[in-house]
């Protein structure tokens, strides 16, 4: 029997509007410790703020591993390196169709509900995994590596479509 076993981690890139809000509360941070000085009150808006650095620092240093076998498709967040989430399951019976990113083939889907569980960054490994679940469409973005690209065409070979070469 043939069994198809992958496993992928993917680092999440933070994107703009976490970066800012990082370095808003940061700011914030350093002003109430200038605060620290004037009035009482801004020890325990201080000891608040650090606080929320540290959970933001933590939350927003996050990865997603893939775990491919025969057809089944998990993903975890592993937040900081410790902490681990699962995030779904998905199960080769529901797929639609997956597909490199921007593609026409993904055009009728445009209304799914969409979910990223991709590094942030649009390359030539990104792909969609348009799932159906209960009556509802909900597209998958992530960087599979060519193992799972590969397991899903010899298993649905109708609904996969390749990167079309340059």
């Amino acid at each position: 029997m043939n069994d198809i076993c992958t496993e992928q981690l993917i680092k999440r890139k933070k994107s703009k509007g976490q970066w800012f809000l990082e370095g808003m509360v940061l700011a914030a941070t350093l002003l109430s410790v200038y605060g620290v000085v004037h009035c009482l009150f801004f020890i325990v808006l201080t000891v608040i703020l650090l606080v929320m650095d540290i959970y933001l620092y933590l939350e927003f240093d996050a990865e997603y591993e893939y775990l491919f076998v025969n057809g089944e498709l998990d993903v975890d967040k592993i937040i900081h390196k410790s902490r681990r989430r699962r995030i779904c399951t998905i199960k080769l019976e529901e797929i639609e169709v997956l597909a490199p990113f921007g593609t026409g083939e993904l055009r009728q889907y445009q209304r799914a509900k969409k979910s990223d569980y991709s590094s942030g960054r649009r390359n030539d490994q990104t792909y969609v995994l348009v799932v159906s679940r209960a009556g509802e469409l909900r597209k998958i973005i992530f960087e599979p590596n060519q193992t799972i690209i590969d397991g899903y065409a010899g298993m649905i070979p109708g609904k996969v479509t390749y990167k079309s070469a340059k």
